[in-house]
Protein backbone atom coordinates (compact mmCIF):
# COMPACT_ATOMS: atom_id res chain seq x y z
CA UNK A 1 0.00 0.00 0.00
CA UNK A 2 1.08 3.23 -1.05
CA UNK A 3 1.59 6.08 1.69
CA UNK A 4 2.80 10.43 2.42
CA UNK A 5 4.36 10.61 4.68
CA UNK A 6 3.91 14.31 5.43
CA UNK A 7 7.11 15.02 7.96
CA UNK A 8 10.17 13.19 7.94
CA UNK A 9 13.80 14.13 8.65
CA UNK A 10 15.56 11.55 6.24
CA UNK A 11 18.65 13.74 6.02
CA UNK A 12 19.42 13.57 9.58
CA UNK A 13 22.63 11.78 10.78
CA UNK A 14 20.72 8.96 12.44
CA UNK A 15 19.63 7.36 9.04
CA UNK A 16 23.11 7.18 8.09
CA UNK A 17 23.74 4.15 6.03
CA UNK A 18 19.75 3.35 6.08
CA UNK A 19 18.59 5.87 3.31
CA UNK A 20 18.69 4.01 0.45
CA UNK A 21 16.94 1.32 1.65
CA UNK A 22 14.08 3.11 2.42
CA UNK A 23 13.86 5.04 -0.15
CA UNK A 24 14.10 2.24 -2.56
CA UNK A 25 11.15 0.53 -0.24
CA UNK A 26 9.25 3.54 -1.16
CA UNK A 27 9.74 3.86 -4.74
CA UNK A 28 8.42 0.26 -5.10
CA UNK A 29 5.33 0.91 -3.42
CA UNK A 30 4.98 4.89 -5.18
CA UNK A 31 4.90 6.18 -1.60
CA UNK A 32 6.14 9.75 -1.08
CA UNK A 33 8.05 12.12 1.32
CA UNK A 34 8.50 15.45 2.78
CA UNK A 35 11.99 16.19 3.88
CA UNK A 36 11.44 18.63 6.38
CA UNK A 37 14.72 20.98 7.64
CA UNK A 38 15.12 22.03 11.22
CA UNK A 39 17.80 24.75 10.68
CA UNK A 40 19.76 26.25 7.39
CA UNK A 41 22.18 23.41 7.20
CA UNK A 42 19.59 20.29 7.58
CA UNK A 43 17.40 22.07 4.67
CA UNK A 44 20.00 22.48 2.32
CA UNK A 45 20.76 18.49 2.99
CA UNK A 46 17.28 17.92 2.62
CA UNK A 47 17.22 19.65 -0.18
CA UNK A 48 20.02 17.90 -1.72
CA UNK A 49 18.58 14.42 -0.67
CA UNK A 50 15.41 15.22 -2.11
CA UNK A 51 17.13 16.11 -5.45
CA UNK A 52 18.57 12.66 -5.51
CA UNK A 53 15.36 10.54 -5.08
CA UNK A 54 12.93 12.82 -6.99
CA UNK A 55 10.73 10.41 -7.83
CA UNK A 56 9.20 9.93 -4.30
CA UNK A 57 10.98 12.68 -1.93
CA UNK A 58 10.15 16.46 -1.74
CA UNK A 59 11.55 19.04 0.74
CA UNK A 60 10.40 22.08 2.69
CA UNK A 61 13.15 24.49 4.39
CA UNK A 62 12.97 26.36 7.82
CA UNK A 63 14.49 27.10 11.53
CA UNK A 64 12.70 25.14 13.99
CA UNK A 65 12.48 27.20 17.01
CA UNK A 66 15.06 25.34 18.73
CA UNK A 67 17.68 27.20 16.40
CA UNK A 68 16.33 30.48 16.69
CA UNK A 69 18.41 32.08 19.23
CA UNK A 70 22.12 33.06 18.97
CA UNK A 71 23.66 30.02 20.18
CA UNK A 72 22.90 26.52 20.79
CA UNK A 73 19.81 25.28 23.73
CA UNK A 74 19.79 21.31 22.76
CA UNK A 75 22.12 19.03 21.52
CA UNK A 76 20.43 16.59 19.42
CA UNK A 77 22.40 13.60 18.23
CA UNK A 78 19.90 12.43 15.42
CA UNK A 79 19.78 15.43 13.66
CA UNK A 80 23.61 16.37 13.11
CA UNK A 81 25.21 15.48 9.99
CA UNK A 82 26.93 19.19 9.81
CA UNK A 83 27.46 22.11 12.50
CA UNK A 84 24.76 24.51 12.83
CA UNK A 85 25.73 27.97 13.31
CA UNK A 86 24.57 30.28 14.94
CA UNK A 87 22.98 33.01 14.76
CA UNK A 88 21.11 31.11 11.82
CA UNK A 89 21.13 33.50 8.95
CA UNK A 90 17.83 33.29 7.76
CA UNK A 91 17.94 34.47 4.37
CA UNK A 92 19.72 31.95 3.38
CA UNK A 93 16.38 29.82 3.62
CA UNK A 94 15.65 32.17 0.59
CA UNK A 95 18.62 30.66 -1.47
CA UNK A 96 17.17 27.61 -1.05
CA UNK A 97 13.89 27.40 -2.50
CA UNK A 98 13.39 25.82 -5.92
CA UNK A 99 11.04 23.66 -7.70
CA UNK A 100 11.65 20.85 -5.39
CA UNK A 101 10.74 22.54 -2.03
CA UNK A 102 7.09 22.41 -1.36
CA UNK A 103 6.95 24.45 1.71
CA UNK A 104 8.49 26.32 4.40
CA UNK A 105 9.35 24.92 7.76
CA UNK A 106 9.24 23.48 10.14
CA UNK A 107 8.99 26.77 12.25
CA UNK A 108 6.96 28.16 14.90
CA UNK A 109 6.67 28.84 18.86
CA UNK A 110 7.83 26.17 21.19
CA UNK A 111 9.08 27.81 24.99
CA UNK A 112 9.67 24.80 26.18
CA UNK A 113 13.01 24.64 25.58
CA UNK A 114 13.91 28.46 27.62
CA UNK A 115 13.11 26.56 30.66
CA UNK A 116 16.23 25.18 30.76
CA UNK A 117 18.50 28.34 30.29
CA UNK A 118 18.19 29.68 34.00
CA UNK A 119 17.65 33.37 32.52
CA UNK A 120 16.21 35.98 34.19
CA UNK A 121 13.05 37.52 33.32
CA UNK A 122 14.00 40.01 30.92
CA UNK A 123 16.44 37.74 29.09
CA UNK A 124 13.23 34.83 28.78
CA UNK A 125 11.50 37.59 27.55
CA UNK A 126 14.42 38.51 24.79
CA UNK A 127 14.70 34.80 23.89
CA UNK A 128 10.51 34.66 23.37
CA UNK A 129 10.70 37.97 21.17
CA UNK A 130 13.64 35.96 18.85
CA UNK A 131 11.89 32.83 18.69
CA UNK A 132 8.70 34.82 17.54
CA UNK A 133 10.70 36.88 15.11
CA UNK A 134 12.29 33.79 13.66
CA UNK A 135 8.49 32.54 13.31
CA UNK A 136 7.55 35.61 11.53
CA UNK A 137 10.45 35.90 8.97
CA UNK A 138 9.22 32.12 7.49
CA UNK A 139 5.91 33.53 7.49
CA UNK A 140 6.28 36.48 5.14
CA UNK A 141 8.56 34.28 3.32
CA UNK A 142 6.07 31.63 2.16
CA UNK A 143 3.73 34.45 1.52
CA UNK A 144 6.60 35.44 -0.65
CA UNK A 145 6.99 32.66 -2.86
CA UNK A 146 3.30 31.55 -2.16
CA UNK A 147 4.39 28.13 -0.03
CA UNK A 148 2.53 26.61 2.92
CA UNK A 149 3.84 26.63 6.25
CA UNK A 150 4.60 23.74 7.92
CA UNK A 151 4.29 24.48 11.83
CA UNK A 152 5.87 23.16 14.85
CA UNK A 153 3.81 24.48 17.90
CA UNK A 154 4.10 23.19 21.47
CA UNK A 155 1.31 23.80 23.66
CA UNK A 156 0.58 27.37 22.66
CA UNK A 157 -1.17 27.08 19.80
CA UNK A 158 -3.15 29.81 20.24
CA UNK A 159 -0.26 32.19 19.91
CA UNK A 160 0.99 30.60 16.74
CA UNK A 161 -2.60 31.41 15.66
CA UNK A 162 -2.48 34.56 16.30
CA UNK A 163 1.06 35.62 15.00
CA UNK A 164 -0.23 33.97 11.75
CA UNK A 165 -3.65 36.10 11.92
CA UNK A 166 -1.54 39.58 12.93
CA UNK A 167 0.93 38.77 9.29
CA UNK A 168 -2.41 38.05 7.64
CA UNK A 169 -1.65 34.83 6.35
CA UNK A 170 -3.89 33.18 4.02
CA UNK A 171 -2.11 30.57 2.55
CA UNK A 172 -1.89 26.88 3.57
CA UNK A 173 -0.76 25.81 7.41
CA UNK A 174 -0.68 22.30 8.35
CA UNK A 175 0.21 22.24 12.54
CA UNK A 176 2.45 18.98 12.61
CA UNK A 177 2.29 16.71 14.92
CA UNK A 178 -0.55 18.06 16.45
CA UNK A 179 -1.31 17.16 19.74
CA UNK A 180 -3.44 20.09 21.29
CA UNK A 181 -6.04 20.50 23.61
CA UNK A 182 -9.57 19.76 21.83
CA UNK A 183 -10.52 23.56 21.94
CA UNK A 184 -7.35 24.15 20.52
CA UNK A 185 -8.45 21.93 17.91
CA UNK A 186 -11.75 23.38 17.58
CA UNK A 187 -10.57 26.88 17.34
CA UNK A 188 -8.03 25.72 14.63
CA UNK A 189 -10.80 23.98 12.08
CA UNK A 190 -12.43 27.30 12.13
CA UNK A 191 -9.63 28.28 9.49
CA UNK A 192 -10.37 26.51 6.11
CA UNK A 193 -6.37 27.32 5.17
CA UNK A 194 -5.62 25.40 8.28
CA UNK A 195 -4.79 21.13 8.30
CA UNK A 196 -3.52 18.50 10.98
CA UNK A 197 -0.83 16.33 10.70
CA UNK A 198 -0.60 13.17 13.57
CA UNK A 199 2.00 11.31 14.33
CA UNK A 200 2.45 7.72 16.22
CA UNK A 201 2.38 9.16 19.75
CA UNK A 202 -1.74 9.00 18.63
CA UNK A 203 -0.62 5.45 19.45
CA UNK A 204 0.22 5.76 22.93
CA UNK A 205 -2.77 6.14 24.52
CA UNK A 206 -6.65 7.53 23.88
CA UNK A 207 -6.21 11.11 24.70
CA UNK A 208 -6.51 11.92 21.14
CA UNK A 209 -9.16 9.87 20.42
CA UNK A 210 -11.66 12.26 20.23
CA UNK A 211 -10.18 14.65 17.75
CA UNK A 212 -9.70 11.86 15.49
CA UNK A 213 -12.90 10.85 15.54
CA UNK A 214 -14.25 14.54 14.93
CA UNK A 215 -11.35 15.36 12.27
CA UNK A 216 -12.69 16.35 9.03
CA UNK A 217 -11.41 13.82 6.33
CA UNK A 218 -10.23 16.69 3.57
CA UNK A 219 -8.23 18.32 6.78
CA UNK A 220 -5.43 16.20 8.17
CA UNK A 221 -2.46 14.00 6.84
CA UNK A 222 0.09 11.23 8.97
CA UNK A 223 3.22 12.04 9.73
CA UNK A 224 6.41 9.99 11.54
CA UNK A 225 8.33 12.80 12.40
CA UNK A 226 11.16 9.73 11.71
CA UNK A 227 13.78 9.54 13.15
CA UNK A 228 11.52 9.93 16.45
CA UNK A 229 8.36 9.24 17.83
CA UNK A 230 8.40 5.47 17.20
CA UNK A 231 5.13 3.38 17.21
CA UNK A 232 3.45 1.72 20.63
CA UNK A 233 5.50 -1.38 20.30
CA UNK A 234 9.07 -0.52 18.46
CA UNK A 235 9.54 2.16 21.05
CA UNK A 236 13.21 2.28 21.21
CA UNK A 237 13.90 1.36 17.21
CA UNK A 238 14.61 4.20 14.76
CA UNK A 239 11.63 5.38 13.39
CA UNK A 240 10.82 5.31 9.30
CA UNK A 241 8.38 6.11 6.85
CA UNK A 242 6.57 3.18 6.46
CA UNK A 243 5.70 3.36 10.15
CA UNK A 244 2.87 5.59 9.14
CA UNK A 245 0.78 2.73 9.07
CA UNK A 246 0.20 2.47 12.13
CA UNK A 247 -1.07 6.32 12.63
CA UNK A 248 -3.38 5.24 9.92
CA UNK A 249 -4.38 2.31 11.83
CA UNK A 250 -5.60 4.10 14.62
CA UNK A 251 -7.37 6.41 12.66
CA UNK A 252 -9.02 3.49 11.16
CA UNK A 253 -10.01 2.27 14.41
CA UNK A 254 -11.39 5.60 15.83
CA UNK A 255 -13.33 6.24 12.79
CA UNK A 256 -14.13 3.33 12.06
CA UNK A 257 -13.07 3.12 8.52
CA UNK A 258 -10.75 1.06 6.58
CA UNK A 259 -7.20 1.54 6.75
CA UNK A 260 -6.29 1.71 2.96
CA UNK A 261 -9.11 4.67 2.76
CA UNK A 262 -7.03 6.23 5.35
CA UNK A 263 -4.04 6.27 3.71
CA UNK A 264 -5.65 6.72 0.27
CA UNK A 265 -7.50 10.00 1.92
CA UNK A 266 -4.39 11.30 3.43
CA UNK A 267 -1.75 11.01 0.58
CA UNK A 268 -4.59 12.54 -1.49
CA UNK A 269 -4.96 15.37 1.28
CA UNK A 270 -0.85 15.72 1.15
CA UNK A 271 -0.22 16.17 -2.75
CA UNK A 272 -3.05 18.41 -2.44
CA UNK A 273 -1.90 20.32 0.36
CA UNK A 274 1.69 20.53 -1.09
CA UNK A 275 0.72 20.95 -4.69
CA UNK A 276 2.55 18.26 -6.05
Amino acid sequence: MKFFDSHCHLQFEAFDGLTESIVSDMIKSDSKAIIVGSSIESSKEGVLLSKKYPQCLYSSVGVHPVHSLDFEIYKDGSERKVSVEYPQDLNKLRELIDDNVKAIGECGIDFSYLRGLNGNDEQIAEWKEKQINCFKFQINLAKEFNLPLILHIRKEYMVGLDILNQINFKGKVLFHFFKGKYSDFEEILKYSNCYFSFSNIVTYDNSMDKVLKDMPLDRFMIETDAPYVSPIGKKGEINEPKNVFYVAEKISKVKDMNIEDVLDISYDNAMKFFNI
